[in-house]
């Protein structure tokens, strides 16, 4: 038929499919379907232990509150040790026009030590309170940690403590956070107050430790779905040492008595937090995208078979001539012309 010039229209609108061998084999039928079936098995298991339902991004770091708290019935805070020196006393004028004036301080001259070097007693006693959130931006999640269930993991991987809201209500009732002794932290962090000091600044001679010259501790706080549970957002504290980290705070004060500072420096602990992980909520057009490129993986049972039956069969050349059609060469012509 020739419509508007076009010889042959019905082949513009032609239907074309691919042509099937079916090839009537028990060994290798019951091979591929074994095939499949691992495969099947394979990708249930991807989807719902990979969560690849869930349509999942970055949490978005909301707020994170702490607050740190003495022991109950403290009598002693400080005590003095060793005959060593870390606050001292700096005269100064303080009529100065220039740098070079003697009212910017010089620890070279004008020197007073006032104080020897003292210790806060029972630091690990001390109580740490904390309180974080979240949100998403692609999502809806927006969370604070007293609604979610936490736990605190140990520098080796294994869980020293679950927190839930049951466990929160044993340590404080009205508490807002999750509380933990600093003992507990350091604990957690693979840290000891007690050990010599890796930090470049500490005293060697003296074999200072941690205690002395301060440590740092990073708190990874990191966020995900609860397996199986598609609206519910769970957390680990995950603390790590940071090494050769000391951490010190110096503060001036002026006394306006004698026109002195007073330097005090300060070495101390410092836990860094951070927020971390992936989170996310049920997506249908996630599953079903995930379901399609998981069932990619169907054909590559077929190539296994196949590459077996047409290469390494004994009746190869019969399931050749199955698979494949071919055209003697005067037809190749006649089709090329």
């Amino acid at each position: 038929m020739k419509v508007c010039g076009i010889d042959n229209i019905e082949e513009i609108f032609a239907f074309e499919t691919n042509r099937v061998a079916r090839i009537h084999t028990f060994r290798y039928g019951i091979f591929y379907r074994i095939l499949q079936v691992i495969i099947l098995i394979y990708l249930v298991y991807s989807i719902i232990n990979s969560e690849l339902y869930l349509k999942k991004e970055l949490p978005v770091p909301g707020a994170i509150r702490t607050t740190l708290k003495e022991p109950e019935n403290c009598r002693v805070r400080i005590f003095y040790y060793e005959n060593k020196y870390n606050t001292s006393s700096y005269t100064t004028g303080m009529n100065a026009t220039s740098l070079s004036n003697n009212c910017f301080f010089n620890a070279s001259s004008n020197v007073t030590s006032i104080l020897p070097k003292s210790y806060i007693a029972g630091i690990e006693n001390y109580t740490v309170m904390v309180e974080h959130s979240i949100r998403g931006s692609a999502t809806s999640i927006a969370l604070r940690s007293g609604v979610m269930d936490g736990e605190l993991m140990s520098f080796d991987g294994k869980s020293l403590r679950t927190i839930t809201n049951a466990t929160r209500m044993i340590s404080n009732p009205n508490a807002d956070g999750d509380i933990f002794t600093v003992q507990e932290l350091l604990t957690a962090a693979g840290a000891n107050l007690y050990s010599p000091s890796t930090a470049p600044g500490a005293d060697k001679s003296e074999n200072e430790s941690y205690r002395s010259s301060g440590i740092v501790i990073i708190i990874v706080i990191e966020y995900r779905n609860a397996p199986y549970k598609t609206d519910v957002i769970s957390y680990k504290y995950l603390p790590r040492i940071i090494d050769g980290n000391e951490y010190k705070v110096l503060e001036s004060v002026y006394n306006a008595t004698d026109g002195s500072y007073t330097i005090l420096d300060r070495h101390g602990i410092r836990f860094i937090f951070q927020q971390h992980g992936s989170i996310g909520e049920f997506d249908l057009i996630t599953l079903l995208t995930s379901i399609v490129a998981s069932f990619a993986l169907f054909g590559g049972a077929k190539i296994i078979v196949e590459a077996i039956m047409l290469n390494l069969s004994t009746n190869r050349q019969n399931y050749k001539d199955a698979k494949y059609k071919h055209l003697d060469r005067d037809l190749d012509l006649d089709l090329e012309k």
